[in-house]
């Protein structure tokens, strides 16, 4: 099957249940309505950290006591994801995001209701773990509703970059609103949380609730807007994803591209009674097995570097997310910022334009060398170790900011310097993940999700470490040495590409 010259991969059933004959308008709310669940995650995730100085003041904590309420929910974020993708696999994706979500609306009041620290760690761990059912699955329904060409505009990078032309109008937009959400939570979370404490009375307790009632709002969202998406497909060629070999193949497809649209599978809107049916139960399946399952992927050298290169690059941006407000805060032995709570969390703002930058700008750098690759070999073929050129242009941005922020915290230079580092890593922590990842998925086709369950695991956990230790670590050592020590990791991780490059992918395909 094709649709204006591409092929339709995998290739629709008759079964009314295949969620790739939904209307596209029921898949772009889908997409919309299920990544709302990582957005909320993670901006009640990262929003307390502006918050830090009041819960060190309220519950009369020193920095490494209060700032644990951030690093155990990144920590649970971690975890749950080991829980969540197997209930999704088992009782349904939908089913599943929806007693996350519920689950997540619960802690977030009792985290406004707690009234010691220990109640509130408590909580944001609980919080933690449920949040974590959005960031597997998400991405798997995109797999279930959308085809192959249309699932990679996800991560801002097209599968075929000689048909970017076509691939505009088939639904990139629901699919990069995923790759905005998840990355625009953890920077919004902190403005908006500014804002709150500064001029609400009930500090950061009112922004909690806002977190509340974004949850429930997608909670009713989902009920009516985000059907089932598991569905048992046959099996399907995945050698078929490659570009056509010859010249009059290519002829071909030019032909059917002016050719008058045509419908070459039917379309089936879901009645009220299927989008509202609470579990899709696959009896098949074995729990225990599909949670220990990605753990095989351990021994493939590609795996073992997408989790390090994800960690690494995520590490420095999330560490000063946290760290930056005892930094510019007003504190006896922080005098040269002394920043208000607004300001603090205005330096959000270089990170949104960090990750908007890595969104859109990594995917156009993406398109324009793996062209440029297909248009000159004969048989148009793009290998997966060819994606990995397209770090090439970007990859430096990451590290470089971390030698700004290392001299700018350490030496109190400019806050415009502070925000400039942060974009840049912020940059870092979207742009060469995603194209790790799409490299990953493109080498690893048919354990794509559970290659995507074990990197979203580990890579939380390697930043969790960090994280752990960051504000002793700061305290002791200084942010010089702290983000030296990031700068070297993000060089030697990105640098670990030229072998996967010029050796892993000749000898065997995985």
């Amino acid at each position: 099957m094709r649709h204006q010259g591409l092929p339709l991969l995998p290739t629709p059933t008759q079964d009314e249940r295949d969620p790739l004959r939904w209307p596209v308008w029921l898949k772009r709310c889908a997409i919309i309505t299920a990544s709302m669940t990582n957005f909320v995650t993670n901006m009640a995730g990262s929003g307390l950290s502006v918050a830090v100085p009041e819960l060190m003041q309220e519950y009369h904590k020193p920095e490494s006591a209060a700032v644990q309420q951030l690093t155990y929910n990144f920590l649970f974020l971690s975890i749950g994801n080991i829980f969540w993708v197997p209930v999704a696999h088992k009782f349904g994706k939908r089913a599943s995001l929806l007693l996350s979500m519920a689950l997540q609306a619960g802690t977030l009041v009792w985290c406004v209701t707690a009234t010691s620290f220990s109640s509130l760690l408590a909580a944001r761990c609980v919080q933690g773990f449920a949040g974590a059912a959005g960031e597997s699955i998400v991405p798997e329904i995109a797999a279930d509703i959308f085809f192959l060409h249309q699932r990679a505009a996800m991560m801002s990078i097209p599968s075929d970059p000689r048909r970017r032309k076509e691939n505009r109008q088939l639904d990139d937009g629901p699919l990069l609103s995923y790759v905005i959400l998840i990355s625009s939570g953890s920077a919004i979370g902190p403005l908006v949380n500014s804002l709150m404490v500064q001029y609400l009375p009930s500090s950061w307790r009112a922004f909690l609730w806002l977190c509340f009632a974004l949850a429930v709002a997608d909670i009713g969202l989902m009920l009516f807007l985000c059907p089932e998406s598991n569905f048992r497909r046959p099996e399907w060629d995945v050698t078929a994803i490659e570009p056509d070999a010859t010249e009059a193949k290519a002829t071909q497809e030019t032909f059917f591209e002016h050719e008058p649209q045509e419908e070459v599978y039917t379309v089936h809107r879901p009645s009220l009674a299927d989008i509202i049916v609470p579990v899709r139960l696959d009896r098949e399946l074995k729990f225990f097995w599909a949670m220990v399952a990605p753990l095989r992927l351990l021994t493939r050298p590609a795996v073992i570097w997408v989790i390090l290169l994800y960690g690494c690059a995520l590490s420095p941006q999330i560490i000063l997310m946290h760290v930056v407000p005892l930094l510019l805060l007003p504190r006896a032995q922080a005098p040269p910022y002394l920043f208000s709570s607004v300001s603090v969390g205005l330096v959000q703002i270089a990170a949104l334009i960090g990750f908007i930058l890595a969104c859109f700008g990594g995917g156009l750098l993406s398109d324009l060398i793996n062209s440029r690759i297909a248009h000159r070999r004969a048989d148009g073929r793009v290998r997966a170790e060819d994606r990995l050129l397209s770090l090439i242009p970007g990859m430096a941005i990451g590290p470089a900011g971390c030698v700004v922020l290392a001299f700018a915290c350490q030496k109190h230079l400019h806050w415009a310097a502070i925000a400039v580092g942060f974009g840049m890593v912020s940059f870092g922590s979207v742009y060469t993940p995603n194209i790790a990842i799409t490299y990953l998925a493109h080498r690893h086709q048919r354990d794509a999700a559970q290659c995507l369950v074990l990197v979203n695991v580990v890579k939380n956990l390697v930043a969790f470490m960090f994280l752990y230790e960051a504000v002793e670590w700061v305290q002791s050592q200084g942010y010089l040495q702290l983000y030296l020590v990031m700068f070297a990791l993000g060089v030697v991780t990105i640098g670990a590409a030229l072998p996967l490059y010029l050796f892993h992918g000749k000898r065997h395909v995985e």
